[in-house]
């Protein structure tokens, strides 16, 4: 049989890991679509954000010299691959 302390000391443990299970969590709340600003940006990051989130919307699309050779080409396809993911609507890229 086991003691009363530690008897005590696991139901403490039990009710401690209960409380925490059962505990809320922050929910995460989708944050509101807002399109790509892309004023001010130059032509290559553009091309590449526009690309970019032709690919999200599964017509996949790369210009791959650009891709592989052109940072603002690069940056602006994975913003806009990312910014269009799981979006219902069309891309609204303001220019």
């Amino acid at each position: 049989m086991l003691k009363s302390k530690t008897k005590k000391t696991i139901l403490f443990i039990s009710f401690f890991i209960f409380l925490t299970a059962c505990s809320s969590s922050k929910k995460n709340t989708p944050q509101p679509y807002t399109p790509l600003n892309l004023k001010g940006q130059s032509a290559s990051f553009i091309s590449g954000a526009k690309d970019g989130c032709d690919t999200a919307y599964l017509n996949y699309k790369k210009d791959h010299k650009a891709f592989n050779n052109d940072f603002q080409y690069n940056k602006g396809w994975w913003i806009g691959r990312r910014s269009c993911e799981g979006r219902e609507i069309f891309y609204d890229l303001e220019e």
